[in-house]
């Protein structure tokens, strides 16, 4: 190495400049945000394919739990697995899907409680008409409409109204709700 001048230095015949101090902050404050943007674009990146995985994860477990649904045999079952699939429509349909229909006043007995009665009318037309149409069997039925508190009764009525007494009813369908009306929701 050999000194030049006061800011030149040579080495290996080629001549090299000082850089300032500033400017050297300067750059290495460059290249730390290039490498911050270039960490947080890559944990960004990472998260993003974590998620994927874990949705599709969960989309298997749920395929694999569908697939393996097995009906309850007590209310109590029934409501426990119920509320463990709350906010999951699909899994709530599978559950109903397990059980037989004619199941329901053996499994329900004296326990069918108004919100899971409410849910279940809630669910899709075959189905719900299936479930309605047995629901009333249970040996407790006509007690537990006789005494609904008058929300429940208005809940009751608005989902009937909704789902059941329209025009986008299928035909099939319409005599058997029309004879369900009435258990649902009599005249008080």
């Amino acid at each position: 190495m050999q000194k030049v001048g006061k800011l030149d230095t040579k080495m290996n015949g080629q001549s090299i400049q000082p850089v300032s101090s500033s400017a050297q902050i300067t750059e290495m404050t460059a290249v730390q945000d290039h490498t911050k943007r270039n960490n947080t674009t890559r944990k960004q990146e990472v998260k993003a394919s974590v998620q994927e995985l874990a949705s599709r994860a969960a989309s298997r477990v749920k395929a694999v739990a569908a697939e393996k649904m097995t009906p309850p045999n007590s209310a109590y079952q029934f409501e426990v697995s119920w509320r463990g699939f709350s906010g999951d429509n699909a899994r709530q349909t599978s559950l109903l899907r397990a059980i037989s229909p004619s199941a329901l006043p053996q499994i329900f007995k004296n326990a069918l409680i108004v919100p899971i009665l409410l849910d279940i009318i809630n669910e899709e037309m075959d189905l719900a008409v299936n479930y309605l149409e047995n629901i009333t069997r249970v040996p407790r039925f006509d007690t537990l409409i006789m005494f609904l508190s008058s929300s429940d009764n208005a809940d009751l009525v608005k989902i009937w109204d909704e789902v059941f007494d329209n025009e986008a009813t299928p035909i099939e369908y319409a005599e058997k709700l029309d004879n369900l009306h009435t258990k649902y929701c009599p005249k008080r």
